[in-house]
């Protein structure tokens, strides 16, 4: 299944595609082709571009429309896939020690993911679950020059994101190019 551009995705709540991965990437059409698993069966893709709409911070997503963006574009469709699938990949390029701008959107879109209830978890607050398991989460950045700086941070990045998501299962990595991260894929 590839979701990006027009794209819109059914997904039934609670039916988990054993042993698939979900891949949110920025790459572009060609670079997706050229580089991605194009194997329905084994993945899934989701495009970060073109951009979807920025989380406003409405909550309606948990008083609403329990586990349901309302905003009304292809991003809304991320929560589901993230359910239905045992592993999501962040294939992204490092900005700043983080995801790129348009997949930390999509990312962002997900606290519907969550309940809006709270729980203390290693003396820390964090949200209650919406569903009894979470993907892993693995993510595979890239880019020139990163430094060990901009590395340690997003592996924190990374860590705070599966743990605020119920994974308890997070690797990071880091490949000089797009084309050497995809590859890791394979």
């Amino acid at each position: 299944m590839s979701i990006g551009g027009e794209g819109q995705a059914t997904v039934r709540e609670g039916s988990r595609a054993m042993g698939r991965m979900l891949i949110l990437h920025d790459l572009g059409q060609g670079e997706v082709e050229r580089l991605l698993p194009q194997d329905p069966a084994r993945c899934s893709l989701f495009a970060a571009t073109p951009p979807v709409r920025h989380c406003v911070g409405c909550f309606r997503c948990w008083l609403k429309t329990p586990g349901t963006c309302v905003i009304d574009d292809r991003g809304a469709t991320f929560v589901g896939l993230m359910a239905t699938h045992d592993e999501v990949v962040f294939l992204s390029r490092l900005v700043f020690g983080g995801l790129s701008p348009d997949v930390k959107a999509v990312l962002d879109r997900s606290i519907g993911f969550v309940l809006p209830f709270f729980r203390t978890l290693n003396a820390e607050m964090h949200h209650v679950q919406r569903f009894d398991t979470s993907p892993a989460f693995r993510y595979v950045l890239y880019g020139p020059d990163m430094t060990e700086q901009e590395k340690g941070t997003a592996r924190r990045l990374a860590a705070a994101n599966a743990l605020n998501l119920g994974s308890g299962r997070c690797s990071v990595s880091f490949f000089p190019s797009a084309r050497e991260a995809a590859e890791a894929l394979a």
